[in-house]
Order: structure tokens, then sequence, then C-alpha cells
């Protein structure tokens, strides 16, 4: 049975899924980054969260740095 994909998830499960993915802590820490502009992602600017293999890429809810990732993304899929 193959896994399903989240699409998207509520800000109120949000810490929750933070924790699951073991990202809750480096967020609180500020130790999460967007690995487009480098900004510091906070709970309040969270845009994307992207896994790809064992690593999970975190993106801010900047719009220009979510259109890179999507383009990013879409290049490596191909």
């Amino acid at each position: 049975m193959s896994k399903p994909k989240i699409l998207a998830v509520h800000k109120g499960k949000l810490e929750e899924f933070l924790k699951k993915l073991e990202l809750w802590e480096p967020l609180t820490r500020g130790e999460l980054k967007c690995v487009v502009c480098g900004t510091t992602i906070s709970i309040d600017n969270i845009g994307l969260i992207i896994p790809s293999g064992d690593k999970i890429s975190v993106c801010c809810s900047n719009v220009e740095c979510i259109f890179k990732m999507k383009e990013l993304r879409g290049k490596s899929n191909k």
C-alpha cells in the first residue's frame, strides 16, 4: 500500500505535524532556514515542507520563494 500525499496541513495541526517530522524544536530555536532565500522560518512564515529522500526542505511563505521551489521541484521530477 502506498502512502497518501499530504497536500495541506491545517494551521491548528501544524505543530503536531512538525513534531512528527522532528522539525518543531529546530523551528522554535530559530534553526530552520528557507532553502531559497535563507530567511529564518517561523510558525508565521512557513510556506512549504517538501520531502526529498531522507531530507526535508522548508521554504518560507514569500511568493517568490514558493515559485522558485515549484520550478526546482518540477525540474527534478522530469
